[in-house]
């Protein structure tokens, strides 16, 4: 058995501990130390911030399925039964929501105005959480990012300003306790709230704003469907519709929303014209892994890999067109060196 750290108070599910032990939890390296540490000090977070038993319990074993951003498992999903004998049904039902989390599906839906929509990754299933689910899942989403932030620099600056612009989203679901830890661990990857003054502003003019973020783009486009195909199969988007029946592709925390030629939607751009777009996608995949699903697509570069420079620095782009003939870049910046 593994020796407990002297600074960590025993846990309230010892079994389950000891299971997660046994499965090799406390031998796998992680932020601050190993990933059973990692995992006793988020449940430990949502004891501090008031969370109810079941999802503390849930925090402990957030990760035993493996997650979207932790490919290690302790616990095969055919092993659901075990689990929740350990920690009681509800508390392994939130691990299972939190491991089985299609990030790249959900994440871009927190904070809309309707239910978000849940994609497991393990069953490919969709369906809509129970408010107290959802806010269960916001909770440990809060505990376990704000963990690794707090432990490792050099994560916390690559993804502290996507992670500051997800749980501002997600604030509403959050408690008091956690939207105080965010805005305090994440408060410096946010804009900066104080604006230096506006060009050419004379002495009396009043302040002006900054702007923090691309929130959304339109594409006018001839073809609805061919277009939501083509981003969907080439790129990952994911397609929505909202409003009236107006339809976008959500990507990360931004997306795209797609008006029909001739029927664009008031206000629009001035001349609004299909083909006449330049977009520029970062991702974090190496550029030939991009050119190799190109080619699975059937869809031919039209320059790249070349060497270019985006808003954070140089980067690597590949160019391509959409069936419109607008222009996509797709970019990937260097490693970082390690912290």
């Amino acid at each position: 058995m593994t020796t407990r750290p002297k600074d960590q108070p025993a846990s309230p599910w010892p079994a389950a501990e000891e299971l997660l032990r046994e499965r090799g939890a406390g031998r796998m390296p992680h932020p601050g130390g190993t990933l059973l540490e990692h995992l006793l000090r988020v449940a430990r977070t949502l004891a501090d911030w008031g969370a109810d038993p079941d999802v503390q319990a849930a925090g402990l074993c957030h990760a035993a399925y493996g997650t979207d951003g932790f490919d290690d498992s302790l616990l095969a999903t055919g092993e659901r039964a075990r689990l929740a004998g350990l920690i009681g049904e509800r508390a392994e039902a939130l691990v299972h929501l939190y491991g089985g989390c299609d990030r790249s599906a959900v994440y871009p839906q927190l904070g809309r105005a309707q239910p978000p929509v849940f994609r497991d990754r393990f069953t490919g299933a969709e369906f809509t959480p129970a408010d107290a689910d959802l806010r269960a899942f916001a909770e440990i989403t809060a505990a376990n990012e704000l963990d690794l932030v707090a432990h490792n620099p050099d994560l916390a600056d690559r993804y502290g300003p996507a992670l500051a612009d997800l749980f501002a989203r997600a604030r509403p679901l959050l408690s008091a306790p956690a939207q105080d830890a965010c805005t305090r661990l994440l408060g410096p990857y946010t804009a900066d709230p104080e604006p230096g003054p506006a060009l050419d502003a004379g002495p009396d003019a009043e302040p002006g704003f900054r702007v923090s973020r691309l929130d959304h783009l339109v594409l006018t486009v001839a073809d609805l469907d061919r277009t939501t195909a083509f981003y969907q199969r080439v790129l990952s988007m994911e397609p929505v519709t909202f409003g009236d029946g107006r339809r976008a592709l959500a990507f990360g925390a931004s997306k795209i929303n797609l008006h029909p030629a001739g029927r664009e939607l008031l206000p629009h751009a001035a001349r609004p014209t299909p083909g006449s777009a330049d977009l520029c996608l970062v991702t974090d995949d190496p550029q030939d892994r991009v050119l190799a699903h190109l080619a699975a697509c059937g869809v031919t570069p039209e320059e790249g890999p070349v060497p270019r420079t985006g808003a954070l620095g140089p980067f690597t782009s590949t160019y391509f067109r959409d069936p419109d003939g607008n222009l996509v870049e797709v970019s990937t910046y260097p490693p970082r060196p390690p912290a």
